[in-house]
């Protein structure tokens, strides 16, 4: 099996042992049918909620287009976003970037977490993103969740 180590120990760490921090900026596994995409801790410390997010979705977009995928191929979306800045305006700016990169049914799973700071100056969202990409494409099914 096949790991690929995208942007190995970026960044600073207070250590006095370590001269970086001991992660990846993202880590694809190559599986049979697939390539399982984990990317961790994107931040981009300029500009406003839209800014960032644009730039963010970019970032994934060129990490996933490295492996031969896209933002097509995302399947989840985690959103750290500081305390006084989500709110339902904030939801919208996000959603209205997203679907600049993700098209329709491509809908990715998510989740928005409130945190206190995040840790980068200037930066009021940061984000964990799950890709898949499949080798022969996909077939998307979608289901409405009706009452019952």
């Amino acid at each position: 099996m096949k790991k690929t180590v995208i942007a190995p120990g970026q960044g600073t760490i207070e250590s006095d042992e370590l001269d970086e921090p001991q992660t990846s900026l993202a880590v694809a596994t190559h599986l049979e049918d697939c390539i399982h995409v984990e990317c961790n801790g994107l931040v981009y410390p300029e500009g406003d909620v839209r800014e960032q997010t644009r730039e963010l979705f970019g970032l994934v977009e060129k990490m996933l287009d490295d492996l031969d995928g896209t933002p097509n191929d995302l399947v989840k979306l985690r959103w750290y976003v500081e305390t006084g800045v989500y709110s339902p305006s904030t939801r919208g700016t996000v959603q209205e970037v997203q679907s600049e990169f993700v098209d329709r049914p491509h809908y990715p799973a998510g989740c928005v977490v409130e945190t206190p700071a995040i840790p980068v100056s200037g930066a009021v969202l940061e984000l964990d993103a799950t890709a898949t990409i499949p080798d022969d494409g996909w077939t998307v099914e979608t289901i409405a969740g009706e009452e019952k």
